[in-house]
């Protein structure tokens, strides 16, 4: 039977030594990124998980990554809205 399929996850889209370099330094912009050729939806300057959906990919903060976010705002820390 066919499986449609929306999205599928990219785990080998970056070299896993520059995606830990570059979400160190959080050096990740919002927006196209035309070196890795991704749309990245990330203000943290951090990303996690690629996904692609119609050939267009898109990174986002993995669940780890939010779920930290969202502990921090009881600290009274501002956590961007998206």
């Amino acid at each position: 039977m066919y499986k449609q399929n929306l999205y599928k996850i990219l785990p080998d889209h970056i070299k896993p030594k520059i995606l830990n370099r570059m979400n160190r330094y959080k050096k990740w912009e919002y927006g196209y990124n035309e070196d890795h050729d991704m749309v990245v939806i990330s203000k943290t300057g951090q990303i996690g998980e690629i996904y692609e959906i119609q050939n267009l990919k898109i990174a986002y903060l993995n669940k780890a990554m939010f779920i930290s976010l969202k502990k921090t705002n009881g600290l009274g820390l501002n956590i961007l809205k998206y």
